[in-house]
């Protein structure tokens, strides 16, 4: 049998190998593939005095998993267009606290001694988990976009107000005449002017990049509008009572008028109510003060024990005396706004009732004073959109100032492709070499029962024959050569000796022809003491080489056995030389001329009796032809 060698075999099925390899690595690679996932992290740190009590710049308990609340998940959703369930996207969010080492040290040893530990972090870190299917970029651009919102939503519920609504949005949803669409521009502008007022008092010095303006540059354009454009519209109005519906309009005036006077009635009534009871409490207050100081042995001492007491009582104190006073002014400001409004509607009544239809040309068409309502309209509206993107970059700063993100997005993979695939490509290599060393061992095993007589130890004729087809279809080179041996003395020492003895010379002979077969090319059995020996690139003058090689080999056996000696036969034949290109003819004609050689005597050490000793003097050697 073959000898055993782990290269031979790595060598010979090196492309097994290979595609086991690449098999297993393709295969380790779409796995992980599926299985991949892309974490998205970043570390955010609430900045106000609270935080790190838990506490959010309102006062109120700070909640991370609002991070992912619904409200911020769906916003960053239509932020990016994207498509997506928005519990399956809050599903893969999480929160991390991010605790110092020191103080997680501080923590254990707290819990080991059985004490709870006090600290509460500010710093957190935010995850969102992307899947296979969505890719990296989709798990950055999500947790960006998550984080974004987020800030929108801390400053509006916690550091800043709402921003102010479009009260003009109205006028495209219904039917309005004329006067009252210029009322609701009225009233919302008048609204906005109050809500720039107290944000230009707070803000005074922000600027917005996007826009360009500060608070005090809106209210101006607001108050343009409201200074010059409305009292336009109004004049526009006015000028010729001009109304859709002036029926309408005269009892939606005096409904209004009626309403108002009865509200203002009510109010006065609860004011003169309220008058009289201030002036009871004063005259009774007064009544008792004078009791108390007359009947006091010192009123000095008692008022100066009365202003000590105040003083280490100090605090807010309210007294219903107080309430009562503020209720009744502010019902006497509820009641002159009030009389105001109606003296206008009053005016606005008169103007419309006293109105003739003139016959003549208007000072206002129809069509210019809805253009002029279409005008204000659209100014209002472009006004908002800058104090709307102005009030969302304010909430930005603000949240900034409160809630800071301290350290950029971050996206990893939570399976290391890379790493897997030289694992798996180093680990099926070797299952493909070890794979590799038992089939070449096993085919060996296989070759050696099948191919090699086991008494030689030299491949049998099937193996021959399998040789011998395996070069049948190619036209042999030029110096293709074949030597055909047999061994003339086996049936003599078989018969004389024994088999066993003549299988052993047999065995000894074998053994010398392998050895030249492993170095030059192919030795095998034939069967019957003939052994065929092939050499692919063996020119004539080598093949008498070898063949004398052996021939001196054999001589040495003899020397060594004369008992046992060898004599044997041979006949050759080259490619070129013979002119014979196919092996089977190259074959038949090496027998052809091994079984027509002579035989010549080879001298040998003689030993023994003289039978042997004439055995001796006449051992051969194939002579070749």
């Amino acid at each position: 049998m073959r000898k055993f060698s782990i290269l031979r075999y790595l060598k010979q099925f090196s492309l097994l190998i290979f595609l086991i390899s690449l098999i297993g690595s393709l295969a380790i690679f779409f796995y992980g593939k599926t299985q991949q996932r892309y974490i998205a992290s970043t570390v955010i740190q609430y900045t106000n005095d609270g935080a790190k009590e838990g506490y959010t710049p309102d006062g109120s308990p700070l909640n991370v998993e609002e991070i992912y609340s619904s409200t911020v998940i769906d916003a960053a959703l239509a932020d990016l267009g994207y498509k997506s369930n928005i519990d399956s996207v809050r599903s893969r969010c999480y929160v991390e606290e991010v605790i110092p080492e020191t103080q997680q040290k501080l923590s254990e040893a707290l819990l080991e001694k059985g004490e709870e530990p006090s600290f509460v972090t500010d710093t957190y870190r935010v995850y969102y988990v992307g899947s296979s299917d969505t890719g990296e970029s989709y798990a950055w651009n999500m947790l960006d976009a998550i984080i974004k919102n987020y800030y929108e939503f801390y400053a509006e519920k916690y550091v800043e107000e709402q921003l102010q609504s479009n009260g003009v949005s109205v006028l495209s949803e219904g039917n309005y005449d004329y006067m009252e669409s210029t009322q609701v521009l009225d009233d919302s502008v008048s609204e906005m002017l109050d809500y720039l007022l107290s944000k230009r008092a707070a803000y005074p010095y922000f600027r917005s990049v996007e826009t360009g303006y500060t608070y005090n540059d809106l209210y101006r354009l607001y108050s343009f509008l409201y200074d010059y454009e409305i009292p336009s519209l109004y004049a526009a109005i006015l000028a010729d009572a001009e109304t859709t519906d002036i029926d309408l309009m005269t009892s939606r005036l005096t409904k209004d008028c009626e309403d108002m006077q009865l509200y203002i009635e009510n109010r006065q009534e609860r004011a003169d109510y309220l008058k009289k009871l201030i002036d009871n409490y004063s005259v009774r207050n007064k009544e008792m003060m004078d009791y108390h100081y007359q009947s006091a042995d010192n009123a000095t001492e008692s008022i100066l024990k009365a202003v000590e007491y105040d003083r280490d009582h100090s605090g807010n104190k309210e007294t219903t005396y107080d309430e009562l006073i503020r209720e009744y002014v502010d019902l006497n400001i509820d009641i002159r706004q009030k009389t105001i409004e109606k003296e206008h509607k009053e005016y606005l009544l008169s103007v419309f009732e006293g109105a003739g239809r003139a016959k003549g040309r208007k000072t206002y068409s129809p069509e210019e004073i809805c253009g002029k309502i279409d005008h204000c309209a659209d100014l209002a509206n472009e006004y908002y959109r800058y104090v709307e993107d102005t009030g969302y970059e304010l909430n930005r700063q603000l949240s900034a100032n409160y809630l800071t993100m301290i350290s950029s997005i971050n996206v990893r993979q939570a399976v290391n492709i890379k790493l897997y695939l030289a694992l798996a490509i180093v680990l099926f290599a070797l299952v493909g070499g070890v794979g590799a060393v038992l089939l070449g061992r096993a085919l060996d095993f296989v070759d050696y029962f099948r191919y090699v007589d086991k008494t030689v130890q030299l491949p049998n004729r099937a193996g021959c024959d399998a040789y011998i087809a395996e070069w049948s279809d190619r036209i042999l080179n030029d110096n293709f050569s074949c030597a055909a041996l047999r061994m003339d003395s086996l049936s003599s020492l078989s018969s004389e000796y024994g088999r066993a003895v003549g299988d052993e010379v047999l065995k000894n002979f074998a053994m010398i022809l392998k050895s030249f077969g492993d170095l030059y090319g192919f030795v095998g059995y034939n069967g019957s003491g003939v052994f065929f020996a092939f050499f692919q690139d063996c020119s004539p003058e080598k093949l008498d080489v070898i063949l004398e090689a052996i021939a001196r080999q054999v001589e040495k056996y003899n020397k060594l056995n004369p008992e046992y000696a060898v004599r044997y036969v041979c006949g050759k034949a080259v490619s070129n030389a013979d002119s014979v290109f196919e092996i089977r003819d190259l074959l038949r004609l090496a027998m052809q001329r091994m079984h027509t050689g002579e035989i010549a005597p080879v001298s040998q050490r003689a030993s023994g009796d003289s039978a042997r000793e004439d055995r001796a003097d006449t051992g051969v050697r194939g002579e070749r032809p």
